[in-house]
């Protein structure tokens, strides 16, 4: 086979093309700022070359492979292009098309070395997360994780030049970092399993040697542990998600926009990459699977929770991909739970929903950062009870919105819906498994995937009601004006790859499946792909399983009433009112729902999620105030006490510390006989 055809040959030139036209585009945008919107345009044609190339080996079903040489002697890079890659580089050119081709008109008005700093950023952030799906070898893998990381520090600093903008990206830089050396220290264990001593060399690296040591159970939970910890730090898993609530409304839009939609879903393929092709499926317990799916129900219950009290647009949506990444755990977990104790079909239908929903909240959650950039730009406010009223005034942009608002929400037929309804078809599998505490750790993760998929509709009613219905609830509001073409386009890109996803699901569910096989060895039975939409039972109807063509039909049924009602009072005498004016007759703006009135039931019902502090002000206040903050329970729990605990150590440093040469010789005298001691013990 020659080198030009290959699939893998074509990505290179793809993420090549790409990186050159960026920072090309960078230096001639910095002199002449209005070539910028051609720029945009071009990276977003080469995204989705970038998507067409992830395409083929899913297509095709290939494995390709290349070695190139580092530089250094004795180091290459190892690169591997098989199905799982291709889909997660399908994802990133898909969604990323929609957001650079956004960037043209959000961008318009900014200065030019801006323009030319955030083209620059951008794409060296997605040339680098393409070579995190590509790396197939530890220090190929890293070096591409570690400058994905530093470029999403520096497309965080994109924004405002302020503390609070600091801050974030410092937190994200931090935790990245120390997910990295969770990461490193996990491979290292793979590599040097088995090795005599002194035959640890580069090659032992390779994913291809790492896959072929052997784990005891001990070592194998250990090892996944801190893959789930590490990647973990990037992905948001809980308690490891601060910087997600401070990072993206920090960041300009577009750059949450990928934040969340690719880099999150880079850690969910490390994740995969690493339990499924090094650890080895052979060598995972069930005990992990079960842990991986409560941390993933956990993790859906508490970011769904806490998006709901959210004022802040940005920042609600935000927790939001919490939810959603924790939902692609629990999927994750119950594939593994159910490969482990025997049922191959229930394990890769669960696998095959995770990376659905993975590749849908890449689409509707990046149209929805998006759209959040609009209601930002147009009103100055990124307070959604200063918004108000948008819909009238950007109608284009706001149905786009919605459109993302059903699909997260997991209304019929959207994407959201497909994905969340293949994740509860597979826990409906769970009457196969014989250990009680099996049942029963899925049976919860079923009730979690319910109950956080009816928050989530409520969430979004509160984030599309509040920002875009009612009256306009300041003069921001008031003023607002549609986005520009380039934005729309953007936003309709995405919008129109979320119904693809949502009205096709057969046809994606079979690429989906291509490669997902290749882990589990087992693939699903063909009625999945046959019957289109309307009969999607991925697996056969033995247990309990219900077709969507019933519940659309029993929509139907039920909607038919509510609209005789509707259109029947044609040509009677109506009032007409206010929406979402409570009633009342004039359009006093302070009587409509409020983001805090419409969250306050969950704050009441769920109160240990929350750390609350109350303020109740005297009897004799003169102004009586009465104040509550909600936060993140994780800060006063955990990490201020940790802050606290460094601080106190660094001072005692200090003390140590005195400024005579001899002490620091006594010191290092010490450590090393120290060290020479434990070397020889051992």
């Amino acid at each position: 086979m020659t080198l030009f055809p290959s699939p893998i040959f074509l990505t290179l030139a793809a993420l090549l093309t790409l990186l050159f036209t960026g920072l090309a585009g960078a230096g001639v945008v910095g002199r002449r700022p209005s070539l910028a919107s051609f720029f945009f345009t071009l990276l977003s044609l080469e995204s989705l070359a970038i998507a067409l190339s992830g395409l083929l080996p899913l297509v095709t079903t290939s494995d390709t492979r290349l070695i190139l040489p580092g530089g250094i002697p004795g180091l290459s890079f190892h690169l591997r292009l098989d199905p799982l890659s291709g889909f997660f580089l399908l994802l990133l050119g898909g969604a990323s098309a929609g957001v650079l081709l956004y960037s043209a008109g959000y961008t318009k008005n900014e200065a030019p070395e801006k323009k030319a700093q955030f083209l620059a950023k951008t794409t060296v952030f997605l040339f680098f997360t393409g070579g995190v799906f590509l790396a197939a070898d530890v220090y190929s893998f890293m070096l591409f994780w570690e400058i994905m990381a530093v470029a999403s520090f520096f497309l965080i600093l994109s924004g405002e030049n302020t503390e609070g903008v600091r801050r974030a990206s410092y937190l994200t830089l931090l935790l990245a970092h120390g997910g990295s050396m969770l990461i490193v220290t996990a491979f290292a264990l793979l590599a040097t399993r088995e090795l005599p001593s002194g035959s640890l060399t580069m090659a032992s690296f390779s994913f291809e040697a790492l896959k072929m040591n052997h784990l005891s159970s001990g070592e194998a939970l250990l090892v996944s542990l801190l893959f789930l910890l590490g990647f973990g730090a990037k992905a948001g898993v809980v308690p490891l998600h601060v910087w997600l609530p401070l990072a993206h409304p920090a960041a300009p839009a577009p750059a949450s926009a990928l934040l969340s939609g690719v880099m999150l879903k880079a850690a969910i393929y490390g994740l995969i990459r690493a339990l499924f092709d090094l650890v080895g499926l052979p060598q995972l317990a069930p005990s992990f699977g079960i842990l991986l799916l409560v941390t993933g129900a956990f993790m859906a219950l508490f970011g769904i929770l806490h998006a709901i009290l959210q004022s802040d647009t940005k920042t609600l949506l935000a927790y939001s991909s919490i939810e959603n990444i924790g939902l692609i755990l629990l999927g994750t977990g119950l594939g593994i739970l159910y490969l482990k104790t025997g049922h191959p079909l229930a394990g890769t239908l669960a696998l095959c929903a995770a990376l659905y929903h993975a590749l849908n909240h890449a689409f509707f959650k990046a149209l929805l950062f998006l759209g959040a950039g609009t209601m930002i730009h147009a009103t100055g406010e990124t307070n959604l009870n200063r918004m108000g009223g948008l819909f009238k005034k950007m109608p284009v942009s706001g149905a786009l919105v919605l459109i993302a608002v059903l699909s997260i929400s997991g209304i019929p037929p959207t994407n959201g819906f497909v994905s969340e309804w293949l994740l509860l078809q597979s826990t409906l599998q769970a009457r196969d498994l014989l250990g009680t505490i099996q049942r029963s750790a899925v049976l919860f993760g079923a009730a979690i995937l319910v109950l956080a998929s009816a928050l989530a509709a409520m969430g979004f009613l509160k984030f599309f009601g509040v920002g875009y219905l009612g009256q306009p609830r300041s003069d921001g509001a008031r003023a607002a004006h549609e986005c520009s073409l380039f934005e729309r386009l953007g936003m309709g890109g995405l919008a129109m790859g979320s119904l693809f996803l949502g009205l096709f699901p057969s046809l994606v569910l079979g690429e989906i499946l291509k490669a997902v096989s290749p882990l589990t060895s087992t693939t699903l039975p063909s009625p999945s792909g046959a019957y289109g939409w309307a009969w999607l039972l991925p697996l056969p109807p033995a247990g309990p399983s219900t077709s969507p063509l019933f519940l659309l039909l029993l929509l139907v049924i039920l909607t038919l009433p509510v609209l005789w009602l509707v259109l029947g009072t044609e040509g009677k005498k109506r009032r007409l009112s206010i929406p979402w004016g409570c009633g009342y007759r004039d359009s006093y703006r302070r009587s409509q729902a409020t983001a805090e009135s419409f969250a306050q039931p969950i704050r009441h019902f769920f109160p240990v999620f929350f750390s609350m502090k109350r303020h109740l002000p005297s009897p004799d206040d003169p102004d009586p105030v009465f104040l509550l903050s909600v936060e993140d329970p994780h800060w006063p729990l955990l990490y201020r006490p940790l802050f606290r605990l460094f601080v106190a150590i660094a001072e005692g440093a200090e003390r140590v510390r005195s400024g005579r040469i001899s002490i620091y010789l006594i010191y290092s005298f010490t450590t090393l006989i120290l060290l020479l001691s434990v070397l020889r013990w051992h």
